[in-house]
């Protein structure tokens, strides 16, 4: 839903006005039609393809992994509806993105792994059914083998109250460049829906001078 993230546009204004093909702003919509589970989804734009795959883990309020990341597979994984993402890893886990008990190995913390086939810059990514007490979490994620990742760098594990505006919308911190991130909840109570994305594919390090001398210039030129 390109409306959701009509903001970016404003924000990003001067480097978007620049004649680098990198900076064109791209969003991924999930919504649709109701397809059900799959071990993962695929999308493409824009030359880059996203590919979207379901995981398990256990965190404590302390952030302390108490089981490591599992990779979903057969008859659970990646849910996709129509109102967006979610994850069914059980046979009474439900269709939507949730948390679990520490306490509880039947009902773990579950995540939607974005993977890009390159570097981007993510700039966010929009949840439904969001209420104020969900507590979701947004990390870089590295790969040790093609089955077994670590998440460093935990940028949300807040109420959606702060962390969210009043749409849904959240705002990654500016330039987040990675290739794979995990958005995941680890409240009992959190129940949210994955609706859309959006991202600039990296720019290369001689854009990033460019970038920041542009915005030195401006900062100089506010200061006279």
């Amino acid at each position: 839903m390109f409306t959701r993230f009509i903001k970016f546009v404003g924000t990003l204004l001067l480097i978007s006005s620049m004649p680098l093909s990198a900076n064109i702003i791209n969003v991924i919509d999930f919504t649709g039609d109701n397809e059900g589970v799959a071990e993962q989804y695929v999308f493409t734009e824009n030359g880059v393809t996203l590919t979207i795959s379901a995981w398990t883990t256990n965190v404590n309020s302390n952030q302390e992994v108490l089981s490591p990341w599992q990779l979903l597979s057969g008859q659970y994984g990646v849910y996709k509806g129509d109102s967006g993402l979610g994850v069914r890893s059980n046979d009474q886990d439900g269709s939507y993105l949730d948390g679990g008990q520490s306490n509880d190995l039947t009902d773990l913390d579950e995540g939607l792994l974005f993977s890009f086939s390159e570097e981007v810059n993510i700039l966010g990514f929009y949840a439904d059914y969001l209420s104020a007490g969900d507590d979701l979490n947004f990390s870089l994620v590295e790969f040790l083998t093609p089955t077994s990742i670590e998440t460093t760098d935990i940028f949300i594990d807040q109420h959606a109250s702060l962390m969210f505006d009043e749409e849904g919308v959240y705002f990654a911190p500016d330039y987040l460049i990675g290739s794979a991130f995990m958005i995941w909840a680890d409240g009992n109570d959190d129940a949210v829906r994955i609706v859309d994305t959006a991202f600039v594919k990296a720019p290369e390090p001689n854009t990033m001078l460019l970038f920041s001398l542009t915005f030195l210039g401006l900062a100089f030129r506010r200061k006279v």
